[in-house]
């Protein structure tokens, strides 16, 4: 599957792969990391078995960006990332959600928007973390996710608090490779999707 950062309605494809130590073990592994660590936040870690030469390259500099995965397990059972060379279908992929919050506010990743509902959340979450804003994370707060979603399926990442201008919504679809993005009234302009 293809995988896909989603920063706020920026989508790039690839994700970057950083260095997180087992406190209990002192072991260094490569791994997705989402939200953060402290008070009222979660540091989400999704490991990933890189390929040689990527493992390589994370080894020298620390950090590696891979473009394709496929979704196993580790022995606990847990979700697991497996570089590949290609993404081996094109009906799904893989979106690693660095979704942002207001100032004093939330996030929220729903489906389609119909008349004033939210469909639910389309995707498969793998992994979660919190982000929030304040000492004692009080401020404000709102997850980011690395998910599995299914193509020509409409998702949305929401923003509430205070946004200074910019948008307080972003929709989105996986269609022929690549991910689309666009605001509510984007949307209703150019009927793109």
């Amino acid at each position: 599957m293809k995988i896909f950062t989603i920063e706020s309605g920026k989508v790039t494809e690839g994700v970057r792969v950083d260095a997180f130590t087992l406190k209990g073990a002192g072991v260094t592994i490569p791994a997705i990391k989402v939200g953060e660590k402290g008070r009222g936040r979660e540091l989400g870690v999704l490991p990933v078995q890189l390929l040689p030469s990527s493992y390589k390259e994370w080894q020298e500099e620390g950090t590696v960006s891979i473009h394709s995965a496929k979704v196993g397990q580790t022995k606990a059972g847990k979700p697991k990332l497996f570089q590949t060379e290609d993404a081996d279908t094109l009906e799904k992929c893989i979106c690693v959600f660095r979704t942002m919050i207001g100032f004093r506010g939330g996030n929220s990743h729903t489906g389609d928007k119909n008349a004033d509902e939210f469909h639910p959340f389309p995707g498969e979450i793998l992994c979660d973390g919190v982000i929030a804003q304040g000492d004692a994370g009080r401020m404000g707060s709102g997850s980011q996710l690395v998910a599995i979603l299914p193509a020509d399926i409409v998702f949305r990442t929401g923003y509430s608090g205070r946004l200074y201008g910019a948008p307080s919504a972003h929709y989105y679809v996986y269609r022929d490779g690549q991910i689309l993005s666009a605001t509510w009234e984007e949307r209703e302009v150019s009927d793109i999707f």
